[in-house]
């Protein structure tokens, strides 16, 4: 009987060391797992800081033309580090939750001219048409950009 003392032993310290050697590669792979989704986290945040706008307009003033179709202009900041691609297929800009159609946007710099990019500091404008006039009263303006950044803006028809 005392031979299989040492040989159970023996057993026990194999099913052990298994064991801990299991936990301590589960932990090695959640750990691993996490500091690859930390990273990834950072490198967008860090995209997300360099790529930022802001919508100038006075929001009791904006500009309107035509008597049907109704010209918007709204004047958009790049205000990040980074060029913003500016076209109808990078930007969508949604009125009171109604995406505009691309067909419905122009793209230009505050000279007119058509652009295609917005540098750093550079400011856009971005003519909104449509069919009808906005009633009366306060709407809201979204634009969202080709990462999915998005700035919201309320303004007033008088």
């Amino acid at each position: 009987m005392a031979a299989g003392g040492p040989a159970s032993e023996l057993i026990l310290f194999i099913v052990a060391v298994i064991v801990a050697g299991s936990v301590a590669g589960g932990l090695a792979y959640v750990t691993t797992d996490i500091a690859h989704g930390m990273n990834d986290r950072g490198a967008m945040l860090a995209d997300q800081l360099r790529t930022d706008f802001a919508i100038i307009n006075d929001p009791n003033n904006i500009p309107v033309s035509g008597a049907g179709p109704y010209n918007y202009t709204f004047y958009m900041k790049n205000i990040g580090k980074e060029p913003i691609a500016f076209t109808p297929d990078a930007v969508q800009v949604l009125i009171d939750g109604s995406l505009v159609p691309a067909a419905n946007l122009t793209f230009t710099d505050v000279n007119g001219a058509s652009i295609s990019s917005l540098d750093a500091y550079e400011v856009g404008v971005i003519k909104v048409t449509l069919g009808t006039a906005l009633t009366q009263g306060y709407h809201t303006l979204t634009v969202v950009i080709e990462n999915g950044e998005r700035r919201s803006f309320v303004f007033r028809v008088s």
